[in-house]
């Protein structure tokens, strides 16, 4: 995996995620995806729902991605994500990457 796939979710957001289980796991992924840290070990390849918004407003935007990779950090007790785009298209990756890197 290229690092550069992948855009940092900072900690401005929250991150909210449901696993869902019983999705096609063999749906398309794109090459584009969101890296986070989060402070539960995550299965790979897991299929999750991500709500993602900032901590000082409403609403929120919702897609899915898949897990490909959950690394531990360290001694910290946190864990480094880093998820795929799944089952979406070109425009809804880049409202959810313009969103991240607006703020």
């Amino acid at each position: 995996m290229k690092p550069n796939h992948y855009t940092e979710i900072p900690a401005t957001f929250e991150v909210q995620l449901e696993h869902l289980k019983d999705y096609d796991s063999k749906k398309h992924i794109s090459a584009r995806g969101i890296m986070f840290y989060h402070p539960y070990d995550i299965e790979v390849p897991s299929i999750l729902k991500v709500s993602l918004k900032m901590i000082s407003m409403t609403g929120s935007v919702d897609f899915l991605v898949k897990t490909l990779k959950c690394e531990k950090m360290g001694s910290e007790p946190l864990y480094e994500i880093h998820c795929n785009f799944y089952d979406t298209n070109a425009e809804k990756e880049d409202e959810v990457l313009g969103f991240i890197s607006s703020y």
